[in-house]
């Protein structure tokens, strides 16, 4: 017998087998220029991806939607529920270039000089022949006002944004590039002054203000009381006699000075374009000043759609691939009680809110003058985010319906308003992980509407992942978590938290019941020691983390936080180069003892969990005990096997708090393969690995994301 040819038979026939025996796959084509009356075959394709997706739902086995290249856009959602089939991928053809967009496009010819005189007036001098408007009353586009922003307010789609050429434009904005003081203040808008409606007037130190008295759209932000908490509200009144601004609405809290952090600027003026790429909305008018970012303007867009782009509901094994959405005013995707549904290799950008949610929100009728949305929360909704975090604040088993074993992977996302992934899924109350997951993906500028608490990565909910994610450029969080049994690993973050004071690049708090979650293998880099800045936070009692093999370099000036919290395990970590590396405190015996008071916030958050009861008790079987063994006391934080170099103070607290054996404090060169690079490991030979016992070599040629870095517009 000839050996060769029954080996190629034998092949052969498992090759026939295979294929014969894989499930069929139906294809329907989708074409910026085809038409919805058509088969959707390859020779006929269909108008519309809502039109294919209708078609989808009647078809059996494994369909794919395949999109031709071009621009679709998008006036309602696109929305996807349950079919029949097995499987449903909507992705580009094969290397074309594919957009899903909110916008609306408007003609160049549209675009005109200012020849107002009253305009050209209040532009600077040296602008004004650069200086573009375009009328939408005239495009009969009605064109939204600016909108309150900031902490404690529900998180709702942003307003009309213009970009050219692909490039967002930016607020115009004084100071430019910084913040000015806050200076004294004659009404602080408190609880009392709420309860008397007397708004905020704070006076200013600059001469610059001077100027704005013919705008009658102007806005301020900045961090009036607490570094962690921003605002975007509007000015009602300029004194200047007295060097005064009086607010337009109070804000969550208070203004306040006598902090470096605490300062404000103006937003949407006229006066102030003078920058390439700003702008200016003229509410009352309905046009739009700009300074165009380039000489040469290809292409204008509006941002009009509020809604998701694409909305993903009650149904399982979707895939959408190789697609850009953008320029919309709301988020790109929303997901709810979905399973294996899968973003993939897609680029979100320059969306208004977030790029992705997995799972409802939330949105009370109306917030009062006592209450915000850090503190309430309103009834479930589907496409908004609204007021969700308060909603989780004060129902921290409240269920989403994210569904499990969701993910976005290997996507670019940036240019986004508020956030770019909030991530929902699995149940608090027993313990039963949702797998949902975001890795490889590049997230970059994704604060440019709202800033506090709106992470790159928002996680609640138990058992969710993200892994070799590159995470930077941003005021505030990377990750802001809750819940139980989360992961986070193998992430590059840098050059967040640019802005705040009092928070972390990975932050949760205020909850001992959420334990169980492991940060591991990260890469924290260049966060800013200007203010209080840390790397990892486990604020106001939390308890229960497992933190080991992160490198902390440059990471702040408090790399680590354990505030006041029990139970927490960091080793085999790495800190380089920072004034200090951890700080441990007792706060819950002294200013925040408020909270471990009978039927105070944590006992209502135990109780939530049924902590004395199974699942919790044998998950987390010392915190059955809690309020038996002084939970005010932090304890049981060991610290072991890291390596401290360059650290002028390793522990900010008294050691009591912690328990410290098998570490390296040294200024000697511990064997970095490279001193300038620690993501090039160690030297075989290094000292690191003599001077802590069992101390292991961090993978560090598996941190962070292996898509390629791309130029931003920004």
């Amino acid at each position: 017998m000839n050996v060769s040819i029954f080996n190629k038979g034998v092949l052969l026939a498992v090759f026939l087998f295979l294929v014969t025996s894989l499930p069929a796959q139906s294809k329907i084509f989708v074409s910026p220029n085809g038409n919805d009356h058509n088969s959707g075959r390859l020779s006929a394709p269909l108008f519309t991806i809502q039109k294919a997706v209708e078609l989808a739902k009647k078809q059996t086995g494994n369909v794919l939607i395949v999109l031709k290249a071009g621009r679709y856009a998008v006036r309602n959602t696109i929305t996807v529920s349950g079919g029949n089939w097995n499987s449903l991928i909507i992705a580009a053809e094969h290397g074309a270039q594919v957009s899903i967009s909110g916008d609306q496009i408007i003609a160049l010819k549209k675009i005109q000089k200012v020849t107002s005189k009253q305009i050209q007036e209040r532009l600077q001098k040296q602008v004004v022949d650069s200086i573009r408007v375009i009328d939408f009353k005239e495009l009969n586009i009605p064109v939204s006002n600016l909108h309150a922003t900031g902490f404690g307010r529900p998180s709702i789609p942003a307003w009309n944004e213009l970009f050219i050429n692909g490039k967002p434009l930016q607020l115009s904005r004084w100071p430019n590039d910084t913040m000015a003081l806050i200076g004294a203040i004659e009404i602080a808008g408190d609880d009392k002054d709420k309860a008397n409606n007397r708004l905020p007037v704070f006076h200013y130190n600059e001469s610059r203000p001077n100027k704005w008295l013919l705008s009658d759209n102007i806005w301020i932000s900045g961090y009036f009381g607490h570094g962690y908490a921003d605002d975007l509200i509007p000015v009602k009144k300029i004194d200047t006699a007295n060097q005064t601004i009086q607010a337009g609405m109070f804000t969550t809290y208070q203004f306040m000075t006598g902090a470096s952090f605490r300062r404000w600027f103006a937003v949407n003026l006229i006066e102030e374009i003078d920058k390439p790429g700003e702008y200016a909305i003229d509410f009352n008018q309905q046009k739009i000043y700009f300074y165009p970012p380039q000489t040469v303007i290809n292409n204008v867009q509006l941002s009009v759609m509020e809604q998701p782009l694409i909305s993903i509901i009650n149904c399982s094994n979707v895939q959408i691939k190789n697609v850009v959405i953008e320029n919309s005013r709301g988020m790109g995707i929303y997901m709810q009680n979905t399973e294996n549904v899968i973003v993939d290799s897609c680029t979100l950008r320059n969306l208004g809110n977030v790029a992705v949610s997995m799972g409802m929100g939330t949105l009370a009728g109306r917030m009062d003058l006592f209450h915000h949305s850090m503190e309430t929360g309103g009834d479930s909704i589907a496409g908004l985010l609204g007021d969700v975090q308060g909603k989780i604040y004060v129902d921290p088993v409240f269920d989403r319906h994210a569904g499990k074993n969701n993910g976005v992977r290997n996507c670019y996302i940036y240019n986004v308003g508020a956030g770019g992934i909030s991530l929902g899924g699995g149940n608090r109350k027993t313990l039963v992980n949702s797998n949902n997951f975001v890795e490889n993906c590049r997230i970059q500028f994704y604060n440019r509407i709202e800033k506090s608490y709106r992470p790159a990565v928002w996680i609640d909910g138990t058992g969710n992942r993200i892994s070799n994610c590159d995470i930077s450029d941003a005021p505030s969080m990377a990750v802001l978590f809750h819940g139980n049994n989360h992961v986070i690993e193998y992430c590059r973050i840098t050059n967040v938290c640019t802005e705040v004071d009092d928070q972390g690049a990975i932050y949760y708090g205020r909850d001992p019941s959420e334990q169980g979650n492991i940060i591991r293998y990260n890469y924290f880099k260049d966060l800013s020691p200007r203010h209080r800045v840390t790397a990892t936070y486990h604020d106001d009692g939390a308890c229960g983390s497992e933190v080991y093999g992160n490198i902390y370099f440059r990471a702040g000036s408090l790399p680590v936080l354990i505030g006041g919290g029990s139970d927490h395990h960091y080793y085999n970590n790495i800190f380089i180069e920072s004034p200090v590396a951890i700080h441990i405190d007792n706060r819950l015996q002294n200013w925040a003892a408020n909270m471990i008071k009978p039927a105070g916030l944590f006992e209502q958050r135990l109780n939530a969990v049924k902590y004395q009861q199974p699942p919790y008790s044998e998950a987390y079987p010392q915190l059955v005990n809690y309020f038996n063994d002084t939970p005010g006391f932090p304890k049981r934080n060991r610290i072991e096997r890291n390596l401290f170099y360059k650290i002028q103070t390793v522990l900010n607290g008294q050691t009591q708090w912690g328990e410290f054996w098998n570490n390296w404090i040294t200024n000697e060169d511990p064997g970095f393969a490279d001193n300038n690079d620690p993501l090039k490991g160690f030297r075989k030979d290094a000292a690191v690995f003599k001077k802590i016992a069992n101390f292991q070599a961090i993978p560090v040629e598996k941190i962070g994301c292996v898509l390629p870095e791309i130029n931003i517009q920004y």
